[in-house]
């Protein structure tokens, strides 16, 4: 399993490298500094996003994140379509660690 450090610096320097992501930002249990960490804890990141559409258009750019083993596209589904413009990734990676990763527009 990677480490939170390998997961941060990879969630990070994906989004330094593409000028298209604006802003990155860390929710849930992990940003929370009164839950106790632990090895079941997912990533929780969004990435506010210039343009949406490459990033949902071709699913390919998100292997390198790691080997994908189930991934799940909420706003996919067709029983409850989406409320809201963004979009998110729930994918469980071959060494077991989770990353939700939402896109939103951003505007400036």
């Amino acid at each position: 399993m990677r480490s939170e450090k390998e997961m941060m610096d990879l969630v990070l320097s994906l989004a330094e490298q593409d000028e298209r992501i604006r802003i990155v930002t860390l929710e849930g249990s992990r940003a929370n500094i009164n839950i106790p960490k632990d090895e079941f804890q997912d990533y929780d990141i969004t990435y506010f996003v210039s343009d949406i559409e490459p990033f949902i258009s071709n699913d390919d750019w998100l292997n390198q994140f790691g080997n994908i083993i189930m991934m799940q596209k909420p706003e996919d589904m067709e029983l409850f379509p989406p409320e809201e413009k963004g979009f998110s990734y729930l994918m469980l990676f071959d060494d077991y660690n989770k990353l939700i990763l939402p896109y939103c527009p951003w505007k400036s």
